[in-house]
């Protein structure tokens, strides 16, 4: 026996197992996807018979210590459940409210005044835009900008 057929040999051996791992791995992927739908509807019907066993309790066709437990469990859960869909309603309904812009700062009537006003000028003038009240050495309204002689 040569090296070549050794060698082809090995690598036949390879392909026949990468052949049997890929259809392996076909079979149990179909199969996992068989088991998961028979569960979903085992599941389905579980609670389809849950559901109707529920609604025959509360009609009063059943009498079970462990069913009404059960039930009364359900209801406490449903009423929770209503409060809170009815929270988040709420909570998507509420939207942002700008906030007022702060009124502004009444004038001030108290302006500083140097310790003396020159003898010619008066103490307190009035601005004649504004009417506001500001000191005798004043060159412009502090109240409107306005220059004042």
């Amino acid at each position: 026996m040569g090296l070549l057929d050794q060698l082809s040999r090995t690598i036949a051996q390879s392909v026949d197992r990468a052949r049997f791992e890929a259809e392996k791995f076909q079979k149990t992927t179909r199969l996992q996807g068989e088991v998961n739908e028979l569960r979903r509807q085992v599941d389905s019907k579980l609670n389809e018979l849950g559901q109707r066993a529920y609604e025959l309790l509360r009609a009063g066709q059943i009498q079970s210590a462990t069913l009404a437990e059960l039930g009364a469990v359900v209801d406490q859960l449903r009423s929770a459940l209503v409060m809170k869909e009815e929270e988040l309603k709420q909570a998507q309904a509420e939207v942002y409210v700008e906030p007022p812009a702060p009124a502004p700062p009444p004038p001030s009537q108290s302006v500083p005044i140097d310790y003396g006003p020159p003898a010619s000028t008066p103490a307190v003038k009035q601005c004649g835009v504004c009417g506001f009240q500001m000191p005798g050495t004043a060159m412009f309204c502090p109240n409107c900008g306005t220059r004042v002689t």
